[in-house]
């Protein structure tokens, strides 16, 4: 609506609509937040969290919830289950407490991890593998 001519807005990836929901640094959030679209988190969300598109958690972020989302890149903590169709990703500085449900599961060195990890296409698809007790691939973690 206000697009300004020459300037390049980045999207996340995945997210054609441009349809953004932010939770900025110093914002909290307690209860379920449904979002159509794509959310990016730099506050402090507790309670159920789905979301259409892809989810970012920033360096300040803060997440104490059950996830479903189509991807996540994660650069603050999280606390809680993720069920993801695609990627979760676990960049440095990250700090992740819980299980992962998704496609594909990706921890950058200098990462936090702790919890169970379930890939592929019965854990992206619909996120009860694992509570079905279909066995998830072994995660292995290298460095320190």
């Amino acid at each position: 609506m206000f697009k300004q001519e020459g300037r390049d807005e980045k999207r996340p990836r995945g997210d054609e609509s441009g349809s953004t929901t932010i939770v900025g640094s110093g914002t909290s959030f307690n209860g379920v937040l449904k979002v159509n679209g794509s959310l990016r988190v730099d506050g402090e969300v507790e309670g159920q969290v789905y979301v259409t598109q892809s989810l970012v958690v920033g360096a300040t972020g803060v997440l104490k919830a059950e996830i479903v989302t189509d991807s996540a890149v994660i650069t603050g903590r999280v606390s809680g289950r993720i069920q993801a169709k695609g990627k979760v990703e676990l960049q440095k500085g990250s700090r992740l407490e819980g299980d992962v449900h998704a496609h594909s599961f990706q921890i950058e060195d200098g990462a936090f991890f702790q919890g169970n990890c379930a890939m592929g296409e019965a854990a992206g698809s619909a996120g009860r593998g694992a509570a079905a007790g279909r066995p998830g691939e072994k995660l292995k973690v290298v460095g320190p």
